[in-house]
């Protein structure tokens, strides 16, 4: 009898134990601090040392282990679409210019060279004008500078093609050779005898040509940037070319330049800095782009003559009027040159687009032949103005 009471009473005392060791702890006392974590066991550790960490160098199933922190990479900008960081745009241009006539027939000096004076050459530019429409050539390179695209150099070049009008000049007493043929050489005059001077009326070939070419070079940052449009500002250097030409002969052939012999040019160099806006909205694969530029700077006119064209006279109903402008001149002015470019096109791919597009270029104050030719201009250097208004065809190809 008393060992089962000794046994009962054991029994109890044990059953008591194990339940005080597994309850839960009180509300009462909360915890104040957690467990201190322990460093991950090593993953290389020296041949000399246990193969894991931990306690005592070996790792211990009691413990729960977390990696150490370490932190991310950092995240690239987001690229500002358009895609690729090089772009080159080639376009044709089927552009339109001003028709800028010449207002008076002109007569050439009377002394050709010999003791013998006939009248002149007589040249009926009256009316006449190079072509007003003719295709050009367009071309815009960049490169943006980093991967987020908001930062970027570009250059754009434009070519209008030579416009040009071929008309017959008049040689009452002379006869006119050009030795190589007259788009090779310059013409050399022979003076008839004086009993043929007034029986004798020959014919010259003369040309008149106006050409325009232009370039650009920018530095691009990002304004707005979003999934569906770009507005960038740019600032930069523009230069712009403008020449007409009056000369004796047909269109001279690559490489012969003898024709410069007898020939009235007056050119136009403007060099001016830049700034203005470009941007975009895509819906989709399309898009419509467009750009706005001014440029404020200088424009250089020269007025140059040879050979025969020197000392040519207008021909008015009062007789003939000598030209003050036709002496050698250079006088630079301000000028402004604004451009407007819209173009729409359609993506195909990551890296190819297609647009058809609209551009207009201005320049304010140039010296045109018409002006230099006309008897009633007083100044070296008479003042004008030229545009250019083209549609615009081509591709766009980024990488």
């Amino acid at each position: 009898m008393f060992f089962r009471v000794l046994a009962g009473t054991g029994a109890t005392l044990l059953a008591a134990a194990i339940s005080s060791a597994t309850e839960p702890p009180s509300a009462s006392a909360p915890l104040t601090e957690l467990p201190p974590l322990l460093t991950p066991p090593a993953a290389d550790v020296p041949s000399n040392q246990p193969p894991f960490g931990g306690v005592g160098g070996e790792y211990d199933h009691g413990h729960l282990y977390l990696p150490q922190y370490v932190s991310p990479d950092p995240q690239p900008p987001e690229t500002c679409r358009p895609l690729g960081r090089w772009w080159v745009n080639p376009s044709v241009e089927l552009a339109w210019v001003p028709s800028r006539p010449l207002p008076n027939a002109v007569r050439l000096p009377a002394s050709v060279g010999t003791s013998r004076t006939p009248r002149g050459p007589l040249l009926p530019t009256a009316g006449q004008h190079a072509d007003t429409f003719r295709a050009g050539f367009g071309l815009s390179v960049g490169r943006f500078l980093g991967d987020a695209h908001t930062h970027a150099i570009e250059g754009n070049f434009f070519l209008l093609g030579r416009g040009e009008e071929t008309f017959s000049g008049y040689t009452p007493g002379l006869v006119v050779v050009f030795p190589r043929g007259a788009a090779r050489s310059a013409p050399d005059f022979v003076v008839l005898p004086a009993s043929q001077i007034a029986a004798y009326v020959g014919t010259i070939p003369a040309t008149l040509t106006t050409w325009f070419t232009g370039a650009d070079a920018n530095y691009r940052c990002n304004l707005l940037c979003s999934e569906t449009c770009r507005l960038d500002a740019l600032a930069g250097y523009r230069f712009a070319y403008l020449q007409d030409e009056l000369y004796l002969g047909e269109t001279p052939d690559p490489g012969h330049d003898e024709y410069r012999q007898n020939r009235l040019a007056v050119s136009n160099a403007f060099h001016g800095g830049q700034f203005g806006l470009a941007g975009e909205v895509r819906a989709e694969r399309w898009y419509l782009h467009g750009t706005a530029k001014v440029a404020l700077g200088t424009v250089t006119a020269d007025v140059s003559a040879t050979g025969a064209m020197i000392g040519m006279a207008a021909i008015t109903p009062a007789g003939y009027s000598s030209l003050p402008a036709l002496s050698d001149a250079t006088q630079a002015q301000f000028a402004v040159l604004p451009t407007v470019n819209v173009l729409a096109g359609r993506q195909f791919g990551e890296h190819t687009r297609v647009f058809a597009g609209y551009s207009f270029r201005y320049l304010s104050r140039v010296t045109r032949l018409a002006d230099v030719v006309n008897p009633a201009t007083t100044s070296a250097s008479p003042a004008s103005d030229f545009w250019v208004q083209a549609m615009n065809f081509g591709v766009e190809l980024r990488y």
